[in-house]
C-alpha cells in the first residue's frame, strides 16, 4: 500500500486518480490511501495555505473514486480528464458519471448484466450481486430492490422493472 497527501501539491484529482490506478496495475498494489494536508506550522519552505482547513471532502472523493477503480471497473478515464480535472463536490464520483451517460440508462433490472448494474448509483457490488442471483426466481420489482439492498433513492433515476419506472420521471442531467 502507499499515501498520498492530498492538498500538498498542485495535482488535480485526475492527475492523482489516475497515479492511483497506475500503481494498482503496475505495482499490483492493494490498496492507496489519501490524507489531506494538515498545516502544523507556517514554515516558509511548506505549501501555502489555499483555504481555511483540510480538503476533506476532496479527499472523500478520491476515496470513492479508488473504490470504482477497484471494485467496480471503472477506469481514471472515464471518472475524469483533462477538461474536467477535479471531481464534482455536489456529487460523487459514480453519480456524476452516470449524469454525463445518460445514453446508458435508464438500465432494466431484470435483464441487465453484473457490470451494467455496477454502473447504476445506489447499487453496490453486494446488491447487483444479490439482484443476479435473486433474478433466477423470477423478475424483480421495486420492493424487492429495496429488500436487497439497493439505495433507491439515488438509483431510481437510472432503472426500470418490467419496464417501467418507479414514478414518471425524466432521464435528464437537470432533473
Amino acid at each position: 500500500s502507499t499515501q498520498m497527501i492530498i492538498g500538498a501539491t498542485p495535482e488535480t484529482d485526475f492527475q492523482i486518480i489516475n497515479v492511483a490506478e497506475s500503481l494498482y496495475k503496475k505495482f499490483e498494489l492493494k490498496r492507496v490511501f489519501y490524507s489531506a494536508l494538515i498545516h502544523v506550522n507556517e514554515d516558509e519552505h511548506l505549501p501555502a495555505r489555499t483555504g481555511d482547513g483540510p480538503p476533506l471532502l476532496r479527499e472523500h472523493r478520491l476515496y470513492q473514486a479508488d473504490w470504482l477503480l477497484r471494485f467496480y471497473g471503472f477506469r481514471a478515464d472515464e471518472l475524469l480528464d483533462e477538461k474536467r480535472p477535479n471531481f464534482n463536490v455536489l456529487l460523487d464520483p459514480k453519480e456524476d458519471w452516470a449524469l454525463r451517460h445518460l445514453e446508458f440508462f435508464p438500465v432494466e433490472i431484470n435483464r441487465a448484466d453484473y457490470q451494467v448494474l455496477l454502473r447504476v448509483p445506489g447499487i453496490g457490488v453486494k446488491s447487483a450481486q444479490r439482484i443476479v442471483k435473486a433474478r433466477r426466481n423470477g423478475n424483480l420489482r421495486f420492493e424487492d430492490l429495496k429488500r436487497i439492498g439497493v439505495v433507491l433513492k439515488r438509483a431510481l433515476y437510472f432503472i426500470t422493472c418490467r419496464g417501467k419506472t418507479m414514478y414518471p420521471i425524466r432521464i435528464e442531467e437537470d432533473f
